[in-house]
């Protein structure tokens, strides 16, 4: 599973990410600050990316378009320990083919 975590996702979750195994990239490495989120969503696109952000706007973008993504309806400070508890069933339910998937303070929810 390759990720793109947008600007608002605390590192904190790009290490969790890492420590893991993961091929994870952050919006900051290669677009610029203030890229509009059609540029992140391109870039995720083009290189095959699940698109993580707290960002309405952006998962309306993805969901309009059918690309694979995880809205983090969650507090900052609780992402790491909330991704970290979810993540073996949000890959793979992402491996099935679900595009939607938000994380939640109570739980997953997958569209």
């Amino acid at each position: 599973m390759r990720w793109l975590l947008d600007n608002n996702v605390p590192r904190s979750v790009t290490h969790l990410l890492r420590d893991r195994g993961r091929d994870v990239v952050e919006v900051r490495e290669v677009l610029a600050p203030d890229a509009p989120d059609a540029d992140v969503l391109a870039y995720a696109r083009a290189t095959e990316r699940v698109l993580v952000t707290h960002d309405v706007a952006l998962v309306r973008r993805a969901r309009a378009s059918a690309h694979p993504h995880l809205w983090l309806r969650t507090r900052e400070v609780d992402d790491r320990e909330r991704l970290a508890a979810d993540l073996d069933t949000i890959e793979e339910a992402l491996a099935e083919g679900a595009d939607a998937i938000r994380l939640l303070r109570s739980g997953l929810w997958i569209g």
